[in-house]
């Protein structure tokens, strides 16, 4: 029985140590990929959300995208959050991807301008940010108020996270895809599928299409009338699509049409691997042809 590399606690943790889109470098590998097995490729997608910019731009020229990144906004919090998306625009479709949850994420601080002053004063030059290991992603998840978002009430982090790289990315669908009326889509992975729903509460994508995505809130449906264009998937035994809290007063329930998948071939159901999107997007090759 051959392992799977995201059958790992790393592939879990870390998924952008794992290049999206194994094996495949081309405008027409992608092309083929696309047709053959379209979730697939939302699957790496997602995935490739948690790959640096750096990375992730020649592999999308490659693919013969034109592909903008975001990230979020320094504000007068000390914090500088970590929230990152991508849209990767082709000359007949276009997907935004979110990010979802970096499990070691290296974020930046602002230094407080009385510490630099303090430490001026005794001969120190302190930076404007420093690094630390705190995942600002966690704060996000852990925000649970309930908030009115148009027609439904949604989860206060995640819609926080949304709307910090909201404007700049409206501004790229504005200028870059509407005046071709080409499809947009949206995808993500777990705090990148909540993202991913509420941008698609937002904007009126083709589809949107998440992976181990969480609860986000209440009444979605109010605003997405039709729950088809919203694909849900959830492999396995993941537990986050069932962290969310579903009692009173929060009562969030999922929204989508629901495609589960389990990793039967390579030991069955895991409560500690399902969640990995490296796992998520292998079980979702096996029904691509191997020459592609």
């Amino acid at each position: 029985m051959n392992r799977r590399i995201g059958r790992t606690i790393d592939a879990v943790l870390n998924p952008k140590d794992y290049p999206p889109f194994p094996d495949m470098t081309t405008a027409e590998s992608f092309r083929r990929a696309w047709q053959d097995n379209p979730m697939w490729v939302f699957a790496c997608m997602a995935h490739a959300a948690y790959g640096e910019p750096a990375d992730m731009q020649p592999l999308f020229n490659g693919f013969g995208a034109a592909t903008r990144f975001y990230e979020s906004r320094a504000d007068n919090s000390p914090v500088i959050r970590g929230r990152q998306a991508f849209l990767s625009v082709w000359p007949d479709k276009a997907i935004l991807s979110f990010r979802g949850t970096e499990g070691a994420e290296t974020i930046r601080l602002k230094t407080p301008g009385a510490l630099r002053a303090a430490a001026e004063k005794i001969g120190w030059a302190l930076p404007e940010d420093l690094d630390t290991f705190l995942a600002t992603d966690i704060l996000d998840d852990l925000d649970f108020k309930v908030t009115p978002y148009l027609k439904s009430r949604v989860h206060n982090g995640f819609l926080k996270a949304t709307l910090d790289l909201w404007p700049a990315i409206e501004d790229d669908l504005v200028a870059l895809c509407a005046p071709s009326h080409m499809p947009i889509f949206v995808t993500g992975h777990s705090l990148g599928g909540a993202m991913a729903l509420i941008a698609g509460m937002t904007y009126p994508f083709e589809r949107i299409v998440t992976f181990g995505a969480p609860r986000v809130g209440q009444d979605i449906q109010r605003t997405i009338a039709e729950p088809s264009r919203h694909i849900r998937y959830v492999n396995g035994n993941d537990p986050v699509p069932r962290m969310i809290p579903t009692f009173y007063p929060f009562l969030y329930r999922h929204h989508g049409e629901l495609r589960t998948i389990v990793d039967q071939n390579h030991g069955g159901p895991n409560v500690l691997y399902d969640h990995s999107i490296v796992n998520y997007a292998e079980v979702l090759r096996e029904t691509l042809p191997s020459d592609t």
